[in-house]
């Protein structure tokens, strides 16, 4: 019998790598299914399946019904929509592309950190408008843009200590930033090898010039920006959203920023996208949206799509994914598909 491979999430004019399965002669099944009893359909007797884990609903439902799948190969970081329990379970490996985008995510929010510290959407708008020449009228500026400070005076605050936390936090010590941080899951020493300064929320919260988000989305990190963490921010402090949507309270933001609790935002991700056109923050003039853009570049852009297919071809071949979020589910994953026993 053939392996069978359904890409769920087939883009128009994009390379998946799909050359990738030539010598496996397997077949290969595009389209766009995005509703669990579609992907079903499509895909209860493949091998593998490439999705988007962090959108389409990988259910434990959907799951138990692809009886011969060994990889739910996911395009992107995330994988919020897929019950990781139950494909381990299943011996099922779950993949990301765990190094995909990391550059332009960190480069996007330091660029808002600057311009968001550097008041430029406020100079630029003013220029436009009035062709005024800031360096002889002081007191115009003045009214724009103070207060500002120097960059290397401030203190960047970034919540989760991951790839992309890291990389951020690098490039802010090359801009001679004091910068602390905050992530359970990574050890003080690791942080402060890499020049973090390990602190608690509230003492994050309280101390940062600027906030950057760097975590997934679950349970813990739901809405873990809300009105009683913006209330502890300084006045004078900027939050940054390049993570997804739903690790912010929304209306607790825009309150916070018409109240003047916090001086601006960059935000990336929404709750609603495309971002509603009666959502406060497209009038606000100290935001800076990016409509879920970090991500891209023409080289993140061909990792994104290609890498999907290396895990499923990993997979076919009997090896158990490199890029697997589900690690333990190795052994019983290798026992039913592994090479050996293939033979």
């Amino acid at each position: 019998m053939g392996f069978k491979v359904v890409n769920v999430f087939r883009a128009p004019d994009v390379d998946f790598g799909e050359e990738l399965l030539n010598p496996l002669g397997a077949e290969l099944i595009n389209g766009v299914w995005r509703k669990e009893e579609e992907i079903i359909q499509q895909c209860q007797d493949a091998d593998a399946v490439i999705g988007v884990v962090s959108v389409q609903p990988f259910t434990r439902r959907l799951l138990a019904a692809l009886p011969r799948c060994r990889v739910i190969a996911g395009i992107g970081i995330g994988y919020d929509q897929t019950d990781v329990e139950a494909a381990t379970e299943m011996g099922i490996a779950v993949t990301n592309v765990p190094d995909y985008c990391l550059d332009e995510v960190s480069g996007l929010a330091i660029a808002m950190m600057l311009a968001l510290g550097h008041r430029m959407l406020e100079i630029d708008r003013a220029v436009r408008a009035r062709r005024v020449v800031f360096n002889t009228d002081k007191k115009a500026l003045d009214a724009i843009a103070s207060p500002m400070f120097r960059m290397r005076d401030q203190t960047l605050g970034i919540v989760g200590l991951g790839k992309i936390g890291t990389a951020t936090a690098l490039k802010a010590k090359g801009l001679g930033m004091r910068v602390i941080g905050c992530d359970p899951y990574v050890l003080k020493p690791v942080m402060e090898s890499r020049g973090v300064i390990p602190v608690d929320f509230d003492t994050l919260l309280g101390e940062s010039d600027f906030i950057t988000v760097h975590t997934p989305l679950n349970a813990e990190t739901k809405e873990m920006f809300g009105a009683a963490q913006f209330a502890k921010m300084k006045p004078t402090a900027y939050f940054i959203n390049t993570a997804r949507g739903g690790c912010m309270d929304q209306r607790a933001l825009i309150e916070a920023l018409r109240d003047k609790r916090i001086a601006g935002a960059g935000i990336d991700v929404t709750i609603e996208e495309p971002i509603a056109a009666d959502n406060p923050l497209l009038e606000m003039a100290n935001v800076i949206l990016t409509g879920h853009s970090a991500w891209y570049s023409v080289t993140s852009e061909r990792d994104l799509y290609r890498r999907p297919m290396t895990q499923a071809l990993q997979a076919l071949r009997g090896e158990f994914p490199a890029y697997a979020v589900n690690p333990e589910a190795k052994g019983q994953w290798l026992a039913r598909w592994g090479a050996a026993r293939q033979g």
